[in-house]
């Protein structure tokens, strides 16, 4: 089977100047769909037209040069519309099958079928094993009957219909590494302006986070962490910086330090290995309390840690289910400025049950950290999180137009609904924190300080 994987583009950046320092992500989902498919003896081409700055039209021309039987485009919130677009003028300019996954499609499975008319499926969950089997389906049979594919979405006779998934993937060693051959590596540096600017990559270590919290849209992957043992990540590392030269990595696990014996583990492979890499961190306070893991992290190359506080006040922390205290959050901070790494905290203005006052409280807290960047977001209620199930669940219709639902200008298409503060007080209130966080002597020295350590 010929399969043409997409990754839609995202909207520009509201300002100008984003866009000339703007980087970008390898597609990893795509990449490793990719590379699970053509082991199976499948031939794969990946579009990734935003980075290459190339024009939708340049792009259906090497599409159809590659003559498609499947078009599969994946899929969040934000670039949903255009991946709507997508898939409406794949089936009109091929008429071949159709397919997306992702969190949006996977939360909206019903109404994303209903609303893009000649839409074939949605694939449901991890994506390799479906679209493994549609494939052999589709070699075996020259068409493809969605009633014997795992994890499958799709409309019959204009009913819905859902085959039930795949168990998820246990042992991820067992997966063949990102296609990253499909798209020129060059593209892909997403720290191109800090670490020196060495060039860098984006890597997977790990699937599934075991937190709970409301806001998150998880909703591929599962909530069991599944990881990658510790000498797969470091021979997948080594086998990057000997292909491509790289020397810094963005390990995009949702936890990375959620089994502390595993991250201890890589960590003594690194420094045996002395590749002289870097590498950053998403993590939670509580699974960063360990000043020996620290110091372990630090020696093996670790460099910047992003850490999701979310809130200054304890009864929205548990209103959200973080499973995380703020005296964590100061411990873990303090650890950490301890021993030299870096770290930049995130922050949601506007949780389900967020006050001025909470909110305030959150500024507040966010300066005592003392971290070198502290990001303030307004709350996005996701497809397929608790919150929008909560609060938003009336949108789940086919019609529904999701531009701007993410964007960061008060221009979204909905009013707050877990907050009694309206939009225009939370876009007031992210100015006041950001200005407030970054408008004083001490915080200018302290970001810095953290870049220069950084690099």
């Amino acid at each position: 089977m010929k399969i043409a994987l997409i990754n839609p583009p995202f909207p520009p950046p509201p300002l100008w100047i984003l866009l000339a320092t703007r980087s970008y992500n390898y597609p990893l989902g795509l990449a490793y769909l990719a590379a699970y498919v053509r082991r199976a003896g499948h031939k794969v081409k990946l579009f990734d037209p935003e980075p290459l700055r190339m024009t939708t039209e340049q792009m259906w021309k090497e599409v159809a040069e590659f003559g498609p039987d499947l078009v599969g485009i994946t899929s969040v919130t934000p670039n949903f519309p255009a991946a709507r677009e997508l898939a409406l003028e794949a089936k009109k300019r091929f008429d071949c099958l159709v397919v997306m996954g992702g969190p949006h499609p996977n939360a909206l499975p019903r109404s994303t079928l209903l609303g893009v008319p000649g839409l074939d499926a949605v694939i449901l969950g991890e994506g390799e094993i479906p679209l493994a089997a549609l494939a052999a389906e589709f070699d075996s049979a020259g068409k493809v009957d969605f009633n014997k594919i795992p994890g499958a979405a799709f409309l019959e006779a204009w009913k819905y219909k859902e085959t039930a998934r795949p168990e998820l993937i246990a042992d991820l060693d067992t997966l063949p590494s990102p296609a990253r051959d499909l798209a020129d590596m060059r593209l892909y540096y997403p720290n191109r302006w800090f670490f020196g600017g060495k060039k860098s990559t984006t890597l997977l270590s790990s699937r599934g986070c075991p937190g709970q919290c409301t806001f998150c849209a998880n909703i591929c992957m599962g909530r069991k962490f599944r990881p990658n043992s510790p000498e797969y990540v470091v021979a997948e590392m080594a086998d990057l910086v000997k292909k491509y030269g790289l020397r810094h990595f963005k390990i995009y696990d949702d936890c990375f330090t959620a089994n502390a014996g595993r991250a201890a583990a890589i960590c003594d492979l690194l420094i045996g290995a002395k590749l002289n890499i870097t590498w950053e961190i998403m993590g939670r306070v509580n699974t960063l309390l360990d000043e020996a893991l620290i110091v372990k992290m630090k020696r093996a190359g670790c460099r910047h840690i992003i850490l999701g506080i979310e809130t200054g006040s304890q009864r929205i922390l548990n209103l959200m289910k973080k499973g995380t205290t703020l005296a964590m959050a100061e411990e873990c901070c303090s650890k950490l400025r301890k021993h030299g790494i870096p770290y930049s905290n995130s922050f949601i203005i506007g949780n389900d049950g967020d006050t001025e006052e909470t909110i305030l409280e959150t500024i507040a807290f966010a300066k005592k950290l003392k971290s070198g960047v502290a990001a303030f977001v307004v709350m996005m209620p996701f497809p397929g999180t608790p919150l929008f199930d909560k609060y938003f669940k009336d949108y789940d219709k086919p019609e529904t137009d999701w531009t701007n639902w993410c964007s960061m200008v008060e221009e979204r298409p909905y009013e707050p609904r877990q907050t009694n503060l309206s939009m225009k007080d939370l876009m007031r209130l992210k100015i006041k924190a950001d200005s407030s966080f970054y408008n004083s002597p001490s915080q200018v020295w302290r970001g810095l300080v953290s870049t220069i350590k950084q690099g």
